[in-house]
This record gives C-alpha cells, sequence and structure tokens, in this order.
C-alpha cells in the first residue's frame, strides 16, 4: 500500500511541477498555436545600407568646416549638403576648379559626401587622322 501511494504522489508532484514550468514559457502544447521562438523586436530589424554612388567632376564650390560642396559631372551638378569627417580633411586640402573624384550616399534627398579625391583631369587623345599622310 505505501508503495501504491509513493507512485501516485510522485506522480502527481511531478505533472504539477511540468503544469508549472509549460505555464511559464507560453507554450500550449502540440496543438496550440503559440510559438516557442521569442519575437524580435521592431528595433533590432536593420534597414539595408544605403548604395555608395560615385561620380567624377570638377569641384565648383567647397567648405570644409561645413561639410558642403559642389561638383559639377558631364550631365549635372551634386550638391553635397553634409560630410564624413575624412570627406572634410579632404576638401581642406582641395581647391575649387580641381577634377575630384567623390563616392557618396543619397539619404532622405540628401547627398552625404563619404569621400573625396583629387584626380587628374582628362586629357585630349590625339588622332592618327589628324597626321597628314607621308608618301
Amino acid at each position: 500500500m505505501k508503495s501504491i501511494l509513493r507512485l501516485v504522489l510522485v506522480s502527481l508532484v511531478t505533472l504539477a511541477f511540468a503544469g508549472v514550468a509549460l505555464a511559464q514559457t507560453g507554450s500550449t502544447g502540440s496543438t496550440g498555436t503559440k510559438s516557442t521562438a521569442p519575437a524580435k523586436p521592431a528595433a533590432e530589424k536593420k534597414a539595408p545600407a544605403p548604395k555608395v554612388i560615385r561620380a567624377t567632376g570638377e569641384l565648383t564650390a567647397a567648405d570644409a568646416k561645413a561639410g558642403t560642396a559642389k561638383v559639377k559631372t558631364k550631365d549635372k551638378e551634386l550638391t553635397f549638403t553634409d560630410a564624413t569627417q575624412s570627406a572634410k580633411d579632404s576638401l581642406g586640402k582641395l581647391k575649387v576648379g580641381d577634377m575630384v573624384k567623390t563616392a557618396y550616399v543619397e539619404k532622405d534627398g540628401n547627398l552625404t559626401l563619404n569621400s573625396v579625391a583629387k584626380t587628374k583631369p582628362p586629357t585630349a587623345k590625339s588622332k592618327s587622322s589628324d597626321k597628314p599622310a607621308t608618301k
């Protein structure tokens, strides 16, 4: 009789602890609809990094302290309203009229200058048809 009473008592205690453990995790068993995986907060979801755009043109205006610059390319004029610290340092070394290569990102309609470097101006290629033919 004692062994049967112990078996029943052990079974009841085990079921009680199992029920408490399941209630703490929020799982409803195999037929439940709740997910056991924790939900990720919206703050952890990262937006994709903006794409870096490159352009080459003539520096028409520059303010290294404010981090603003204007570069005229073949087909348009780019106005940069913000710059990274390394781009500001590079702008301080350049002067208006220099040919530059730029790398920038567009975010919320503003162009942010990531890097700027002086480049050689394009040279006119000489054509072989310009030379008179010799006999």
